[in-house]
């Protein structure tokens, strides 16, 4: 049974609004999914306000009004942004025009605190990879650019006062008034979008926001159809074919040792119940010098022997003096892995590496050595160059809540997810990939000003962990993973509100992940066609064909899958679950 506050987020009300040629979503505070002659257009255009550590407000839209106005629409959004002790209110009015789409903010400070950013950001799709965009500049220059196909790692365009470019014979032209604005690849993050916010980054942060001040920001979207646009693409049914063949396996999945924040009683309750999982990979260990590094390994030792697994451990340390200590507490012929990262800068730095590298070879360690980042792909890509280039491997961290955590985002990370491992797979010049943790909330704020966030349980868990919505997620996340140099991936934690197993036994995710580990190294089959919402990932374990199936909608969905030979099944989903059927 969903609870209300999970109902809420996975069935939130969504309003269509057109005006003339326009179309788009109001989803909350957000006005998604732009489109133009059913041209798509933007991802979003939404207000947002992050604190001195970048954790943005929630908004709460507490009063909509609409009317009809000159052949258009207009909305008005009275918004109230609440959280980490700070507020803001604010006023967005969006018109509907016959050929223009305008955004306009205006926000006030109800008391002083410190912020990092305020105002609107534009999400562009990610589709707009590779595409030709003019930059105008507030000196009036106009530059010709591309929308990056890599992952950028720093922001492609800077200086931003308007940007034009061309999609199915119309051209789009944003313009922007209130500030200078910049864009950065939010696929760093993997989020589905380039995001176009101010301020710039080159001006200090975070600022004083003194009681009474005040912000006025507006962007004007234009349409300009040329002599050949086309009208509405039809939308078409998709169906989904198993091919006989596929280029990928199933990778070695592991989940985190329960976090020390899950209290002793119920930690220690959870593992009494843990039973081996069949073709699990390993248990990861991030681990911290200090004196609860041996109380917090001596767990994580119990944990892994309940489960029948090795150890894949993560050093987080500011000084190499502490990598030859904490391997001192290890059972190293129990780790398979082993990583070192910076306290601080969250990668493998290069004085780290070489005392990981020799304190390892003086113990005789026979895993493997793993370097990259504890955080997110972002610190990876920034830091590509200081990578060792003996690493035997490298990895990097999930997680898809660091600007959005509105389902329908948190959704649309996963085809991001796959861009960026095969992103690493290129900085990597094709060394494999460990990636994890992979979890539904950030596990640190790595980006905090005042340094590492430490809010604790209640920003690190998502209600969602136990729902079916979390097991749906879990498997688009492995088919998006599922490529070749991908070796492994670690999600969630064995136990605990994050974890894979919960009082009642193991949650939907638990079940998904342990069906999947089940088939671990067996032949992903390649599938032909697509169903908006549906993720299949089809498994030839011996002479069976295992169809892992998930439904990421809010609807209930009938899919015909057809397979190999000839034969077809029909699969019945729920909203926000997942299925696992065998066929011969």
């Amino acid at each position: 049974m969903i609870n209300d506050e999970n109902h809420a987020r996975l069935f939130a009300p969504s309003e269509t609004v057109e005006a003339v040629a326009w179309r788009a979503e109001l989803r909350n505070d957000e006005l998604s999914d732009i489109t133009f002659n059913g041209i798509p257009v933007l991802r979003a255009v939404r207000a947002v306000v992050r604190d001195h550590d970048w954790r943005t407000l929630v908004p709460t839209v507490s009063r909509v009004a609409q009317h009809a106005r000159h052949g258009g629409v207009t909305l008005l959004l009275d918004i109230d942004f609440a959280g980490f002790g700070t507020s803001y209110t604010g006023e967005l009015a969006i018109h509907l025009m016959k050929d223009s789409v305008k955004v306009t903010f205006d926000g006030v400070a109800p008391a002083a605190f410190r912020s990092n950013r305020i105002g609107l950001v534009v999400l562009h799709r990610p589709d707009d990879a590779g595409r030709a965009v003019s930059i105008g500049s507030p000196g009036g220059a106009s530059t010709p650019s591309f929308f990056p196909t890599d992952i950028s790692p720093h922001q492609p365009f800077i200086d931003v006062s308007s940007m034009e470019w061309e999609r199915d014979g119309t051209r789009f032209r944003l313009d922007f008034h209130g500030e200078v604005f910049e864009t950065e690849d939010q696929r760093n993050w993997t989020d589905a979008s380039f995001k176009t916010y101010s301020t710039p980054l080159s001006k200090p942060f975070p600022v004083d926001v003194s009681a009474g001040d005040r912000v006025h920001q507006s962007v004007l979207l234009t349409a300009m159809p040329g002599p050949a646009a086309p009208g509405p693409r039809p939308t078409l049914e998709g169906a989904l074919t198993v091919l006989d063949g596929g280029t990928s396996r199933v990778p070695g999945l592991s989940v985190s040792a329960t976090s020390a924040s899950a209290t002793s009683a119920s930690a220690t309750a959870s593992r009494a119940r843990s039973e081996p999982i069949p073709g699990l990979d390993a248990l990861l260990l991030e681990l911290e010098p200090g004196r609860d590094a041996e109380h917090i390994l001596r767990r994580a030792a119990a944990e892994a022997a309940d489960l029948d697994v090795p150890l894949d451990v993560r050093l987080s340390v500011d000084s190499p003096d502490h990598i030859g200590e904490l391997l001192d507490l290890l059972p190293l012929e129990s780790v398979v892995r082993l990583a070192v990262f910076d306290a601080s800068s969250h990668v493998t730095e290069p004085e780290l590496w070489d005392e990981l590298t020799n304190e390892a070879r003086r113990r005789e360690f026979t895993g493997v050595r793993l370097a990259g980042a504890r955080s997110h792909f972002t610190e990876l890509n920034r830091n590509a160059g200081i990578l060792p280039p003996d690493a035997p491997a490298l990895t990097f961290s999930i997680t898809p809540q660091m600007h959005a955590t509105e389902v329908p985002h948190v959704v649309e990370t996963l085809p991001m997810q796959r861009l960026g491992a095969l992103n690493a797979l290129r900085i990597g010049s094709g060394r494999p990939l460990h990636l994890g943790p992979v979890t539904l909330k950030a596990r640190f704020n790595a980006v905090a000003t005042a340094g590492i966030d430490a809010d604790g349980e209640a920003t690190a868990t998502d209600p969602l962990q136990p729902e079916g919505f979390t097991a749906a997620w879990l498997l688009g996340s492995i088919a998006a993973l599922s490529v070749p140099g991908v070796e492994s991936v670690s999600y969630f934690e064995a136990t605990g509100p994050r974890g894979i197993r919960g009082p009642g036994g193991l949650t939907p995710a638990g079940e998904l992940l342990a069906a999947v580990a089940a088939v671990r190294g067996c032949e992903v089959l390649d599938v032909a066609g697509g169903v908006p919402g549906v993720v299949l990932y089809p498994v030839r374990d011996g002479g069976t064909t295992v169809l892992f199936a998930a439904n990421l909608t809010a609807t209930p969905l009938s899919v015909v899958v057809r397979l190999p030979g000839g034969d077809s099944t029909n699969l019945e989903f729920e909203p926000w679950t997942a299925v696992v059927r065998r066929v011969d």
